[in-house]
């Protein structure tokens, strides 16, 4: 009985963890590229604010693979390569508030 409760408890966590929202994703990634948490929330909040959920999947994403990128050239580089006008506008705008703003 505890080995089913315990699986049912790791399958749960799994879950939870794979559905995480476009916006959580967001935030964890900018943590993870070297943003403070401080700033990775206020972007990830004021990219929700400004993009449709289509736009914040893209967005969480494309910081995956800007995540994957393995020097900081390339980080920059990949940061510059975006293809949807909207979520760059969003970025750049989103940036500048928290960069002033916060």
């Amino acid at each position: 009985m505890l080995k089913k409760i315990i699986f049912v408890s790791v399958c749960l966590s799994l879950a939870a963890c794979a559905t995480l929202s476009p916006r959580a994703r967001i935030e964890n990634r900018l943590v993870e590229i070297g943003l403070s948490e401080r700033k990775a929330g206020c972007m990830a909040n004021e990219l929700d604010d400004r993009l449709n959920r289509e736009d914040l999947s893209e967005v969480a994403d494309f910081l995956g693979d800007v995540n994957e990128a393995s020097a900081d050239g390339e980080n920059y580089d990949a940061l510059l390569n975006i293809d949807n006008a909207r979520a760059a506008a969003a970025i750049a705008a989103a940036g500048l508030a928290c960069a002033f703003g916060n």
